[in-house]
């Protein structure tokens, strides 16, 4: 009897497994299927033509499949039914470890295991990127970005000149270089845009302790910022209107010194002067510093200078050796100033409250499904990327910025003089 049982319990769960097998689509046929139902085809006649499969390679991040397309048809008809192919590539319910089944143990009960290996069922979570180069390249990435990353000081040791560890990614764990330019940084509370502030902050003064000059405006009372504060990189910490104002008009009033020596001394930008100083602006919250929002007349015009000095410094700052880091948690078109986000060249966002916020901040849906704390979308020239950003704990960071921290009995000027370097002119930023 016993041997019945298990037998048959052995056959049911082969013929399950056969049956999952045959039933589940591969991907290369998914994506045909999919272009074919949302009208990715062109008609010749009586005939349907479609996208047909070249051949297939496989990656260590997944697989890429390459297309013939019909004649009439360009990449961006693809890329307009991109959420399209992504969610059909992941519609399926939870696909089962179909080796689990192989691996059940004879000698204990055969349907609790069963159970539990339909409750452990992997969640499908592909990407997708396309391109082309008279061929349709779709790349489905499969690899595992994990759920949570801990900060290591080994990452600062990977990062060259005025890169930052970013994290983990489909391709593998990448940096981000803010020699780039100026960052939008957007996320909901709690979802990891205050540790990566944070963590970028640290990193900058691990990397670059003698050339990084940091102006912090926090609206929300500074507390992201407290552990910074008496660093001596740190310029200011505007924890109001009147300080945030203050402290941007001396940016700005920085910057146009520097570009008058500039167009003095023929220089183009800030690599050609020769000059390695980098100072960082960031907002964190724009809300805080938006005329749209504030109310008051006197309250609002303080706001109004606020804001043109941030346009001004993402217009013209990022050749002057200026980085603007512009942040938000509810980022709508009122507070996302048009001209600042569309001089920063990196956008990266955490989970949003819904799709009309993700458009805001990329221009497209997306960040409103980012349910996992630090996962982001990485969006620069180069492309989109999924990426899960490392957690570093505060013990870290004070940890790494002890040899920078000073005791400031005042506020400290910044005095921008001319001195010779490797022969030629630049440009010293001194405390006084």
């Amino acid at each position: 009897m016993l041997f019945e049982i298990l037998s048959t319990s052995a056959a049911a769960a082969m013929v399950g497994f056969s049956y999952f097998k045959r039933t589940e689509l591969d991907d290369g046929e998914k994506i045909r299927k999919i272009a074919l139902n949302c009208g990715l085809y062109v008609k010749e006649g009586k005939e349907i033509r479609t996208i047909q499969l070249y051949r297939k390679q496989k990656h260590e991040w997944g697989m890429e499949y390459i297309y013939r397309i019909p004649l009439g048809m360009s990449l961006s008809d693809f890329e307009k039914k991109m959420e399209h192919i992504r969610d059909g590539l992941n519609n399926r319910k939870n696909p089962l470890n179909y080796k689990a089944f192989t691996q059940m143990n004879l000698k204990e009960k055969l349907l609790p295991q069963i159970k539990q290996i339909l409750k452990d069922r992997y969640v499908s979570d592909k990407d997708v990127e396309l391109n082309y180069d008279g061929m349709l390249h779709i790349k489905v990435l499969d690899r595992h970005i994990p759920n949570r990353i801990h900060f290591n000081v080994d990452m600062l040791g990977e990062c060259i000149d005025w890169e930052i560890p970013l994290g983990e990614t489909r391709y593998g764990f990448i940096n981000h270089d803010m020699e780039r330019g100026h960052i939008t940084l957007a996320g909901a509370t709690r979802k990891g845009k205050t540790v990566f502030l944070k963590l970028l902050i640290t990193s900058l003064m691990y990397q670059q302790p003698e050339n990084t000059k940091l102006t912090l405006i926090d609206l929300k009372g500074g507390l992201a910022f407290t552990r910074f504060k008496n660093a001596k990189q740190v310029l200011e910490v505007a924890t109001n209107l009147d300080e945030a104002l203050s402290a941007l008009q001396k940016v700005k009033n920085e910057m146009n010194q520097m570009k008058g020596w500039f167009d003095k001394n023929g220089s183009e930008d800030i690599k050609e002067a020769g000059i390695d100083t980098r100072h960082f602006i960031i907002v964190d919250e724009a809300a805080q510093i938006s005329p749209n929002i504030i109310t008051g007349k006197e309250e609002r015009e303080k706001a109004r200078k606020c804001e043109e000095a941030l346009s001004e410094i993402a217009r013209i700052g990022a050749g002057l050796g200026y980085r603007l880091i512009y942040c938000s948690q509810y980022p709508t078109a009122d507070v996302m100033n048009k001209q600042i986000k569309q001089n920063c060249d990196t956008v990266i966002t955490y989970k949003l409250r819904d799709a009309v916020a993700s458009r805001v901040v990329l221009d497209e849906s997306g960040a409103e499904k980012l349910e996992v704390p630090g996962r982001a979308i990485y969006k620069s020239p180069e492309g989109v990327q999924l990426v899960q950003t490392p957690f570093i704990e505060n013990e870290q960071i004070e940890k790494i910025i002890a040899p920078h921290i000073v005791i400031k009995t005042r506020k400290e000027e910044i005095n921008i003089e001319k001195t010779t370097k490797n022969g030629g002119n630049s440009f010293k930023l001194e405390e006084m």
